[in-house]
């Protein structure tokens, strides 16, 4: 039983591989979750719909631009009572023991919190597979790495509200401050990391390959292998409608090969970038 309420924000598009187990990875951890499809032309409602959920809200709002991304996420923010909000995408999978560790944050130090970092894997070609911790690693609150603001305690930040334009909206106070500029003793960073599939292929229809909501964001990458004293999350693992995609399978002998001939490519690229 959660002693502390919390609201998730979910925004998707064409999110069919990997939604059910982003949402059904977090809904024991959470009070309700707020969900917006602006515009899926894959399986992504009726996923999101086959999850019988009181907690789930779903909205329906098709968008025309990128610029209307933050308006959605305030219009979450506007309908959010609790204190606590969780930022999740539809790509995000998160393990037992990291939803676990989110909570004890917010119950033993929510109150003076103003939010939790939360680190990640970047996925290449499956969940066997990640990004290497120094490629498109970025500074937050001083510490390099992979990871991103996704809990925000919003009583702690006043006038908290949403600006600017997608893929750089951020959440900001009332002196108009972007929160990853306040002060870096209210954050916490997990030790466990979220299993992102940005870098997959998210849709049935292929959509991120050149959808501009997703960015072309598919990579073909060796990459680093999981730890293998590390749990995939459970929920990949749980039993799901045959609708839902297994998303479990290794990447195919044509992914290593190719990504065995462009990773060195990549690399030099990567050192010259540098120089």
């Amino acid at each position: 039983m959660l002693k502390v309420k919390i609201t998730a924000h979910m925004l998707v598009k064409n999110e069919d591989r990997f939604v059910w187990y982003a949402i059904k990875s977090i809904l024991p951890y959470i009070h309700k979750i707020i969900i917006t499809d602006s515009g899926s032309s894959d399986n992504t409602i009726n996923i999101i719909e086959s999850i019988r959920d009181s907690k789930i809200l779903i909205n329906k709002k098709r968008i025309n631009t990128t610029n209307e991304i933050a308006k959605i996420r305030q219009d979450q923010l506007n309908m959010t009572e609790t204190d606590w909000i969780w930022i999740i995408d539809g790509d995000e999978i998160y393990p037992d023991y990291l939803c676990r560790e989110i909570k004890d944050y917010i119950e033993i130090e929510g109150t003076n919190l103003e939010g939790i970092v939360v680190r990640r894997f970047d996925l290449l070609g499956d969940i066997y597979h990640i990004q290497s911790e120094n490629v498109g690693s970025y500074i937050l609150f001083g510490k390099k790495g992979h990871h991103v603001i996704r809990l925000i305690n919003k009583k702690n930040i006043q006038a908290l509200h949403v600006e600017g334009i997608f893929p750089y909206e951020g959440y900001y106070d009332k002196n108009g401050q972007e929160i990853i500029f306040r002060n870096a003793r209210k954050y916490r960073f997990t030790k466990g990391r979220l299993f992102h599939a940005m870098y997959l292929i998210r849709s049935s229809n292929g959509g991120n390959l050149g959808d501009t909501f997703h960015r072309n964001k598919y990579k073909i990458e060796l990459g680093n292998k999981m730890p293998a004293d590390l749990p995939i999350p459970e929920v990949f693992r749980s039993k799901r409608p045959e609708f839902v995609p297994d998303v479990t399978k290794k990447r195919p002998v044509n992914y290593e090969l190719l990504a065995s001939v462009i990773t060195p490519v990549k690399m030099i690229k990567r050192k010259l970038a540098l120089l």
